[in-house]
């Protein structure tokens, strides 16, 4: 069974407090995964980010432990003016988020699997909202290609910054590509991720999801992308490198945000 989504203005306004509870519950629970993940990196930030709010002691753990549950219980509040579907998947993030943060992590590569998934989940995330609400739940293959795109480009990153952090993880024995492999394989893995990331974004045009119109949301967001997959190989252990590897990934999957917005709403609005 499947749906098709009316794309006129009106139907659009219909949705628009779906559309925001959706992006808020979204919003705070990430920004809940995020503070967990530093709290149970303390001591590694230590050493790799020692200007951070934890590590340098501006707040507490157990200011940062309450600003979680205040984050957490806003994001399920959120959920909840959806629909128990998104309730769930909520839950299942929250859980996920904590289980990274407290063992997966060090497991290296499955950690670095959960955190590309999850905040890459987000982009499918309202196709599920979206089909609670009309009793159909399908993924259209626009949203799988912007899945996979994000998922990849995260992935690269997250592997990546593992060959940042190489000496801040040896106190946690996280193993990440670049500590069990060298840094010159994760390098490698990092730019195959991200050009597989890229193939999926530019299908999105020639398989006819976007408009040729916004061209160059398409050189934009390919050149960046591209530029994260080569800069780390030019070298592999270079810190500086790496660092301009990892924020062209990250500017990338904000092109890759903008784009899923803008295209649907291209020549409705």
């Amino acid at each position: 069974m499947s749906y098709k989504l009316d794309p006129s203005p009106a139907a659009l306004s219909t949705h628009l407090p779906l559309f925001i509870f959706a992006y808020l519950t979204y919003f705070f629970v990430a920004a809940g995964g995020n503070v967990v993940n530093d709290i149970f990196d303390i001591e590694v930030d230590k050493i790799n980010r020692p200007h951070r709010a934890l590590p340098s002691g501006r707040m507490t753990v157990r200011q940062a432990w309450m600003y979680v549950a205040f984050l957490s219980l806003i994001g399920a509040l959120f959920a909840w003016l959806n629909g128990p579907l998104g309730t769930v998947i909520v839950v299942i993030f929250l859980v996920v988020g904590y289980a990274y943060a407290a063992k997966v992590k060090e497991l290296g590569i499955a950690g670095n699997f959960l955190v590309a998934f999850s905040f890459a989940f987000g982009v499918i995330y309202g196709s599920f909202i979206y089909g609670e609400q009309v009793a159909a739940i399908y993924i259209p293959i626009p949203s799988i290609l912007f899945f996979i795109t994000a998922f990849m480009i995260l992935q690269a990153r997250e592997t990546i910054k593992g060959a940042e952090d190489v000496e801040g993880d040896k106190l946690r024995d996280v193993r990440t590509i670049a500590r069990v492999y060298g840094y010159h394989a994760a390098a490698g893995v990092a730019a195959i991720l991200n050009f597989i990331g890229v193939t999926c974004y530019i299908l999105i045009w020639f398989l006819g999801y976007a408009s040729w119109d916004l061209w160059l949301l398409l050189l934009l967001g390919s050149a960046v992308v591209i530029g994260a997959a080569i800069t780390p190989l030019t070298g592999p252990s270079n810190t500086k490198r790496l660092l301009i590897g990892s924020t062209l990934d990250k500017i990338g999957a904000l092109v890759g945000l903008i784009t899923f917005v803008v295209v649907p709403l291209y020549g409705i609005l």
